[in-house]
């Protein structure tokens, strides 16, 4: 054997190693979970929550319950964000907020997945819709928590959605990160926003960043393109894919979304 076929077996090898890597051990590579954390909160208006499904318990808490009479919103955090540490920021928003950690993540039990992921999502909201009209809530979702806002606003009627740096789908954010694998191919997981966004008869406020190295520009453009309805998006050009929620227009442009404010999209610089 030539050394020239040696060389291209032995890559060849190496990239069916990598291929294989990549597809087994993928959720090690999408999901971060946190773990349960032992932190104290200073909000005094929280509600522990619970939801069961198919033997598995996930957890979170209600932040600001008496203000749910007038609105409250469902949180969808990133993939390595710990949902507990948003408690006392939302409580000073004065507006109900439920937090619930995805399976395998802080407190709730089970193993994170997309599968998952989007029926647990379902069942919070349905219980959640039993209590309250679907006229007064609203769908939050940050980073990879955006892909689960999209996926139960198409199937559920929602008073407005609000997605923090968002993409179009894991699998086109995977692929820009590895252009060398068959990515569309391998990932099971695949939280296609753009199949989902169409359905959501709602208005959305969107942020993104300029400087956003997780998910760039282009992807959240892209679910931008797909959205046929109402929407308001905020771009930052110095945000960050984690800094976002750090510029003075974010919570004021949550706040004026959440109160019924709507209008065309801004640049903030």
């Amino acid at each position: 054997m030539s050394l020239l076929a040696q060389v291209v077996g032995f890559l060849a090898g190496g990239y069916l190693i990598i291929v294989g890597v990549m597809y087994w051990k993928q959720e090690s590579f999408l999901f971060y979970p946190t773990v349960a954390s032992h932190a104290e909160y200073k909000a005094t208006d929280v509600k522990d929550y619970s939801f069961s499904r198919d033997g598995v318990t996930v957890k979170g808490w209600l932040v600001n319950p008496l203000y749910a009479r007038e609105k409250i919103v469902i949180y969808y955090g990133g993939n390595g964000e710990d949902v507990f540490f948003n408690i006392d920021e939302f409580e000073a928003l004065q507006v109900a907020t439920l937090f619930v950690a995805y399976r395998g993540y802080g407190p709730s039990g089970g193993v994170p997945g997309e599968g998952d992921i989007f029926a647990d999502a379902l069942g919070i909201f349905d219980d959640i819709r039993s209590q309250y009209p679907a006229s007064r809530i609203f769908l939050m979702g940050r980073s990879l928590g955006s892909g689960v806002a999209c996926y139960v606003g198409s199937k559920r009627q929602i008073a407005g959605v609000i997605l923090i740096t968002p993409y179009d789908s894991l699998v086109s954010v995977a692929q820009s990160a590895y252009p060398w694998l068959p990515v569309g191919r391998l990932l099971r997981h695949r939280f296609d926003s753009v199949a989902y966004v169409a359905k959501v008869e709602a208005p959305f406020l969107i942020f993104y960043g300029g400087r956003d190295t997780v998910v760039r520009p282009e992807r959240t453009r892209k679910l931008l393109d797909h959205i046929p309805g109402e929407k308001k998006v905020v771009f930052i050009e110095r945000g960050e894919h984690g800094t976002i929620s750090m510029f003075p227009e974010y919570w004021p442009s949550v706040l004026e979304f959440l109160n019924g404010g709507g209008g065309e999209a801004d640049v903030l610089l």
